[in-house]
């Protein structure tokens, strides 16, 4: 094993990252068989980086257009795999088809499970039906006819899922110098129409708690409500992330788990909510880290949450559109009916932009009626007193 490594300049330059993003790089490059790629465990390059925290080093490195690391191995999060490439290096036939396995691998370092499985189904998609071209040859004419097809066979709503993700793909493809303007920003992105999303009302909710015997469940799609959270960050919350005293919940990225947005955000905890937890922490049946978990303490599934959730909803003869995250939507809409501001709720939420939140705001005309009824009582006492 080499005792120095040598750091490319570009890397060194890049004010983008720190001193532990370039020790992880060098840490990973000495654990290499071989100058270009290796392949290491994460307590290897805590080992040799002295760094901690080596999923965030990593995506940061992956950001950089000068090399790619990509988590591998089946099932296993805690492989890594390094391949160096000086900006400018052209895949290995300039095609859409190694584009995407190129892309791939850089999905797989910095994004989550869920966004990975978007990009590849997107560019599967987009291979299928305009074939493997070369980038270059990729104009209007092909994304247009791949964005009709797929209206065709699915739906509007399919096809602007699509498009975003590949517009987002073929802006790396920029970056990269593959490309020299993206050919997506050319074509407006299919536009749907506005569906209001399905949500609990308080009677539908005390219904569907009355077909839910099993007690764990009944509290797990009750924070669900009462927090907003996603599903994903519900099943991924530990006892250490509950603080009792603050009355806040820590949803955060951890080892094991990413957020949608990759940031950590502070949940408060109403009276409610905080007195469940507690008796829930006070009478653990099981020893477990996590607040909801499985019959033997380890995380639950969100598939198959997703799938008894379901089951509940049909047992209690509710709109078959309601699913677990029918709680989110639940949690905002009574804020926002309630008066609660947009710009409240997007922060409750997590969105990282207001565009998001104003799916709710379908809800604002009985606040803001309210608000008018102020102000006409308000002029209203002002012309009587002139009046006298």
């Amino acid at each position: 094993m080499p005792t120095s490594v040598n750091i490319p300049v570009a890397l060194l330059r890049d004010e983008r990252l720190s001193l532990s993003d370039v020790k992880v790089y060098a840490a990973i490059t000495q654990l290499a068989e071989n100058g270009e790629a290796c392949s290491s465990t994460r307590n290897e390059i805590q080992r040799v980086s002295g760094v901690r925290r080596i999923s965030r080093h990593t995506q940061n490195l992956s950001r950089c257009e000068h090399i790619h690391i990509a988590k591998t191995g089946e099932g296993n999060r805690n492989i890594y795999q390094l391949t160096a490439r000086m900006k400018g290096q052209k895949t290995q036939d300039g095609s859409l088809r190694s584009f995407g396995e190129e892309f791939a691998e850089f999905s797989a370092g910095v994004h989550t499970s869920k966004t990975q499985r978007t990009y590849q189904t997107a560019l599967r998609e987009f291979l299928r039906i305009a074939g493997d071209l070369p980038l270059r040859s990729i104009g209007i004419r092909e994304i247009e006819r791949f964005l009709s097809v797929k209206k065709v066979e699915a739906s509007e709503w399919t096809a602007r899922k699509y498009y975003t993700a590949l517009a987002s793909a073929f802006e790396k493809a920029v970056q990269w110098a593959y490309l020299v303007e993206n050919p997506f920003r050319k074509v407006s992105k299919p536009k749907v129409p506005e569906i209001l999303p399905a949500y609990f009302t308080e009677s539908d909710f005390r219904v569907f708690l009355s077909v839910v015997e099993d007690r764990d469940f009944r509290e797990l799609c009750i924070t669900g409500l009462l927090t907003g959270v996603r599903l994903g960050e519900l099943l991924a919350l530990r006892w250490i992330d509950i603080d009792f005293t603050s009355k806040v919940i820590l949803v955060r990225n951890s080892d094991t788990f990413t957020t949608k947005t990759r940031k950590n955000r502070v949940v408060p905890m109403n009276e409610e909510l905080c007195r469940l937890l507690r008796q829930r922490k006070d009478n653990l049946r099981i020893e477990s880290e996590y607040l909801f978990h499985s019959h033997q303490g380890g995380p639950l599934k969100p598939g198959t949450v997703s799938g008894r959730f379901k089951k509940y909803v049909r047992a209690a003869c509710l709109n078959d559109k309601l699913h677990f995250h029918s709680l989110r939507h639940s949690f905002a809409s009574a804020l926002v009916a309630s008066g609660v501001s947009l710009f409240a709720v997007q922060k409750l939420l997590g969105h990282t932009t207001s565009k998001t939140t104003e799916i709710y705001s379908h809800l604002l005309p009985q606040q803001l009626h309210s608000e008018v009824n102020r102000i006409g009582r308000q002029f209203t006492v002002n012309l009587f007193q002139q009046g006298n």
